[in-house]
């Protein structure tokens, strides 16, 4: 399953940017059939080239981080199809994001005198307002760079 959602997501942005596989093959760089067959889910694709795959497009970088964390860092993307990607809707997301993460800490700072299980969820919830924070941030940091052509290292 890895393997063709990595590939998939190569073959929209190639798509999308108009190239054909044996230019984008050359950008990797990588032979191009094996980037066809990368493409079709037929072969993974080597964890070496994730830095250079990453570097061309953010969404190919959260594509290849949820696919090699096993969806411990979460393509959001596929979490919330429907996410408003414009800068200042994203600004508003994240601001959101990080007052409940606020909000998760400070009750897990007051939480000395609870059980460990309600300590325990407390942290839990702490951990997820944060995750979503990273995310969020990730995604905007991302549009940013296609927006305003920042160059991502």
């Amino acid at each position: 399953m890895k393997n063709i959602a990595i590939g998939q997501a190569i073959q929209a942005f190639r798509r999308e940017k108009n190239l054909t596989q044996e230019e984008l093959a050359n950008r990797i760089p990588i032979d191009r059939t094996a980037l066809a067959r990368i493409e079709s889910g037929e072969r993974p694709l080597p964890s070496g080239f994730d830095s250079v795959v990453s570097s061309l497009s953010w969404k190919l970088a959260l594509e290849i981080a949820d696919a090699r964390t096993g969806g411990y860092i979460s393509n959001i993307l596929e979490d919330v199809p429907n996410l408003d990607l414009h800068p200042a809707a994203l600004k508003d997301l994240l601001l959101k994001q990080l007052a409940e993460a606020g909000t998760a800490l400070e009750r897990l700072s007051m939480s000395k005198h609870i059980s460990p299980e309600k300590r325990k969820e407390s942290a839990k919830k702490v951990w997820q307002e944060i995750r979503d924070v990273i995310e969020t941030g990730n995604v905007m940091q991302g549009v940013l760079e296609d927006e305003f052509g920042l160059e991502r290292k």
